[in-house]
């Protein structure tokens, strides 16, 4: 998303010095990365003069080099520009998510319950969309996959009766409806998030967008806030497009919140937005609280390692965990030494030789 800002940010800090000349070729830089990102031009330019001006008129405080409060100079403006992490509360609630075709509303509406239900609730999704022939039956696999309750009527065409009767059968702590996209927010989609939100009286109204959209985004928040009174956004599509910082940064201008991002595939693949591990990572800073959350989601009894009860099996469980969800290549990324740092193919390296002791093992 912002790879070629923290590569601008990398040449900075190889420099001998970081006079004017450096602090201004690093400004032209971040300048053409964030305009690349389809970042507001007048947001950039304001950046940019701030950055300027801090990094050039400002005194270098007694504990830090001018590099350095350059960098942290950088930080701070990046996080402003990016906006605020945002409070999610894990308690029972219902959930509507609205958004036009193409958006991923039904993956994200299993991602969702996915989330909740590794915190402890019991989750239930209601297929509302009654426009696109597949969506039923994909919300319905998705469900079983993720071990939420599914409500749905394949041959009912009013939505809001479909919620209406979903809500009477089931017994989720947190309910989620996927609704119906449209290529443009029209009067008919209009009237039929309306009719939903009347019947589910929902507490959060997501607005489900790709990040591939960029700038585009303020408007779309703007409409659909407008007819739904949204209360925040879920950006997917982050991990495959460069226009995703101007989407974020595009949401943060409307006042319409992000909430969360889709970072992949996988159902685990969705995560509280949090402006300070971006820029944490663009700067190469490493981002602790992530790498300790996913050690938390492996399968380990701590006390079992204390009293010397870790078997061979159990090793070769942890060996299982992170080779086949994926889970070597993010913690090779949240690691102190940066995943810049380190060779391409470090993670497929170190995953063929855990993949050797399990033949061993067997």
């Amino acid at each position: 998303m912002f790879d070629k800002i923290k590569d601008s940010i990398q040449k900075f800090s190889g420099r001998s010095v970081a006079d004017e000349e450096a602090v201004e070729e690093l400004v032209k830089d971040i300048q053409r990365d964030l305009i690349q990102a389809d970042v507001d031009i007048e947001l950039v330019s304001d950046l940019s003069d701030d950055i300027r001006e801090k990094a050039l008129d400002e005194e270098v405080p007694s504990d830090l080099t001018r590099k350095e409060h350059v960098l942290e100079i950088i930080y701070k403006e990046l996080e402003d520009l990016l906006g605020e992490k945002p409070e999610v509360e894990v308690r029972p609630h219902n959930i509507l998510l609205c958004g036009l075709y193409g958006a991923g509303k039904t993956t994200t509406a299993g991602k969702l319950a996915d989330y909740y239900r590794k915190r402890g609730l019991k989750t239930g999704v209601i297929a509302a969309d009654t426009d696109r022939p597949a969506a039923h039956e994909q919300l319905k696999q998705i469900a079983e996959d993720v071990e939420a309750e599914f409500y749905g009527e394949k041959e009912t065409e009013d939505p809001s009766t479909i919620v209406e009767n979903g809500l009477e059968q089931m017994e989720a702590d947190v309910i989620i409806v996927d609704s119906a996209g449209r290529d443009s927010l029209d009067e008919d989609l209009k009237k039929e998030l309306r009719n939903i939100k009347k019947m589910l009286q929902p507490e959060e109204k997501y607005l489900v967008m790709p990040g591939d959209i960029g700038q585009s985004a303020k408007e779309q928040a703007q409409n659909f806030n407008e007819s739904v009174d949204i209360s925040g956004v879920i950006m997917t599509k982050l991990d495959s497009s460069a226009k995703g910082g101007g989407a974020l940064v595009a949401c943060r201008q409307t006042g319409a919140p992000v909430k969360f991002i889709g970072t992949g595939e996988e159902m685990g693949d969705l995560e509280v937005y949090d402006p300070v591990k971006y820029v944490s990572e663009i700067i190469g800073q490493p981002d602790l609280e992530s790498l300790l959350e996913k050690v938390e989601q492996m399968d380990t009894d701590p006390e079992e390692l204390l009293e010397g009860e870790f078997t061979l099996e159990d090793f070769q469980q942890q060996i299982e965990q992170v080779t086949e969800t994926g889970m070597m290549e993010d913690l090779m990324k949240q690691l102190p030494i940066g995943g810049g740092q380190m060779p391409d193919n470090l993670s497929d390296m170190t995953e063929g030789k855990a993949k050797t002791y399990q033949v061993i093992m067997n």
